[in-house]
């Protein structure tokens, strides 16, 4: 199993961002998702690999359409629901820039994190080295498979996170501080730092949040860390083909020390959404390099 799992993620990489900058332009990809935790007295680890074909189509004139399907390539002790074919994100976005810097992107669908509803994101350059960015979001919860299909309709969420960006060009290094209510209607703040390399995010988080009781430890969790390691995979460069095959974008790796599974969770209206690439396409710390 452990020669397959790192077979599946050499040829597929875990999904992330790739920008998409030519009007018409079709993109065909496929990657890889690794789920696994230690809660289970059964055995060791619960193992859930996904494998995540998707298509985005750039419309033009900022309209997107991006859409995804799931379907669990090994299962070891996850729910029998994720073993059929389902949907993971079906969305239309479109983005527009006005004033001196403000950058706007509204997407309507179904997200990640079994969410559906709309989404605004607006991110503003203050100057080289400050950018301010929110998030907010009216969402509920979906289920979409070959076996079932559910659409709950009625507890509907609201969402709203903000916070500021810091650029040290120096070094290339980025500052993140962010907080606000997310998906479970829960709160909390995060600070973030990630050191950029050529094709290479590494960064470093800490969370603290509302008390969160576990059923497995009897501890209340008000804080938890981490880092995160976003490698791009190639082809880097743009290209000018209408239509192109290629796998997703990049290799993104999480480790989230006392991680709940509840506690600051965001859906993602992308699905090749990451940390090394803005929302939008700001001229901006990273944005600089697309």
């Amino acid at each position: 199993m452990r020669r397959g799992t790192i077979i599946i993620l050499l040829l597929f990489g875990i999904l992330s961002g790739y920008g998409q900058e030519k009007a018409g332009q079709v993109d065909l990809f496929c990657g890889a998702e690794l789920n696994y935790n230690d809660t289970d007295f059964k055995r060791l680890y619960n193992v859930l690999i996904n494998l995540t074909p998707g298509v985005k189509w750039n419309m033009g004139h900022g309209w997107e359409t991006a859409g995804q399907l799931s379907f669990a390539a090994v299962n070891y002790g996850y729910p029998d629901k994720y073993n059929s074919l389902r949907l993971g994100i079906v969305a239309l976005s479109k983005e527009l820039a006005f004033a001196k810097d403000q950058h706007l992107k509204f997407t309507g669908g179904l997200f990640s994190r079994e969410r559906y509803g709309l989404d605004a994101r607006w991110m503003m350059p203050v100057n080289s080295w400050l950018m301010l960015q929110a998030q907010a979001g009216l969402t509920s919860s979906w289920w979409c498979s070959t076996k079932e299909q559910t659409f709950d309709g009625k507890d509907w969420t609201v969402t709203a996170v903000a916070g500021a960006n810091f650029w040290i060009d120096k070094w290339t290094t980025e500052f993140r501080i962010s907080g606000g209510r997310y998906i479970n209607k829960d709160y909390g703040v995060e600070g973030e730092v990630y050191c950029h390399f050529r094709h290479c995010s590494i960064g470093a988080f800490a969370q603290y949040f509302e008390p969160y009781v576990s059923p497995y430890i009897s501890n209340t969790y008000r804080y938890a860390g981490g880092f995160k390691v976003v490698m791009m995979i190639p082809p880097y460069k743009k290209s000018d083909k209408k239509f192109r095959v290629r796998p997703a974008s990049n290799f993104r790796l999480t480790y989230n020390a006392q991680a709940n599974g509840y506690s600051m969770k965001m859906y993602h209206t992308d699905p090749e959404e990451n940390e090394r690439e803005y929302q939008t396409n700001v001229k901006w710390g990273t944005g600089l390099y697309r």
